[in-house]
């Protein structure tokens, strides 16, 4: 019998959530710097009043509010963090697409990258 066979549920799930989380985060990091190395992460964050409106808006990635990068940026990185820090159950996601629509032929790794996040979330990364 293999050693998780031995292990309660909840302490397998614990541990896989664990992993998870420790493979976000790095990917998340890995977004940053990938888009920053591209050229797609904003030069100045936006003013609280964009951000508040953004989290507002009822239009998928906020782009009737700020351009896709920025919602990258300063909502879905530090959205996706603190889901991490809290040991919350990871979203169900499919950012890849509005990204090769928005970001229109530029940032190649960064849809890469998306794409592992997304892989990820569903738990086809691990």
């Amino acid at each position: 019998m293999s050693k998780s066979q031995n292990m309660p549920h909840s302490m397998h799930w614990s541990a896989r959530s664990s992993v998870l989380s420790s493979v976000l985060s790095e990917a998340l990091d890995n977004l940053e710097v990938i888009m920053q190395e591209e050229g797609i992460w904003p030069d100045a964050k936006p003013t609280r009043q964009v951000l508040d409106s953004a989290l507002q808006s009822t239009v998928p990635f906020a782009v009737d509010s700020l351009p896709f990068e920025s919602w990258l940026a300063f909502i879905f990185i530090p959205k996706m963090r603190i889901i991490i820090a809290q040991k919350q159950t990871l979203p169900a996601m499919q950012i890849t697409p509005a990204a090769q629509v928005y970001l229109n032929g530029i940032g190649h790794r960064t849809i890469a990258q998306l794409q592992t996040i997304d892989d990820i979330a569903s738990e086809k990364g691990v």
